[in-house]
């Protein structure tokens, strides 16, 4: 009869095989953890289906949204009169897209599509968008094809009553002359459109331009 030790060492693991089996589960661990990502705005589950809308560019030509398709697109209903969250808005934007690679950018769409027609010219719009970033794009039409994409977000927008006497100054970048005699209340968010033409996720006025360049790094990088 073999001696107990010996029967006892053939169902022993040794302490080197051990260690390299618990360290694999904690590297798999580690990798499983690092490959979630928290998302910064608000995540749609599953993503909405956006149907295709017409409006007019700034350049005078006719605007698909199926243009950009294959893009992440990001779009934000406003207006060039606009005294705060418009062009704080934007500028959040460009500031989040020029912390992405020539690679990663060339893939990023970014649509402002104004909610005042009725000053807001092509012409106008245009001039405005370009003191941002020549790659913008800009579309205006009339008021009813707008609304038709403000629902498509759950987006809304129309004169204030209370603030259309209210003399408001019109910005420099938008080449006003005059001053504004109504503001618009509108919906001040960022709505994150897929490759796939999917609304995937939305962004309150008080996103930052880090959070949102976080969010767009980790969809390019999928």
């Amino acid at each position: 009869m073999k001696p107990w030790r010996s029967l006892k060492s053939k169902s022993h693991i040794p302490g080197s095989i051990l260690v390299l089996v618990v360290l694999g589960l904690f590297l798999t661990a580690c990798q499983t953890f690092a490959a979630t990502h928290q998302y910064k705005g608000n995540l749609l589950d599953p993503p909405a289906p956006q149907p295709d809308f017409e409006l007019a560019a700034a350049d005078g030509s006719t605007f698909r949204l199926s243009q950009v398709e294959g893009k992440i697109t990001l779009i934000f209903f406003g207006y060039t009169h606009c005294p705060d969250v418009c062009p704080l808005t934007v500028i959040k934007v460009k500031n989040a897209l020029a912390g992405l690679s020539d690679t990663e950018r060339a893939q990023v769409q970014f649509i402002f599509i104004s909610v005042d027609p009725e000053r807001d010219t092509p012409d106008i719009l245009g001039r405005y968008l370009r003191n941002f970033s020549p790659d913008f794009i800009g579309l205006t039409d009339d008021f009813d094809k707008i609304e038709i994409a403000l629902k498509s977000y759950w987006a809304y927008a129309g004169k204030d009553p209370l603030l259309e006497a209210t003399q408001v100054p019109g910005h420099d970048t938008t080449g006003h002359t005059e001053a504004a005699p109504y503001l618009v209340t509108h919906t001040g968010r960022v709505y994150l459109v897929t490759p796939q033409r999917e609304l995937l996720l939305t962004y309150p006025f008080d996103l930052s331009a880090d959070d949102l360049r976080s969010d767009l790094s980790y969809l390019l990088s999928q």
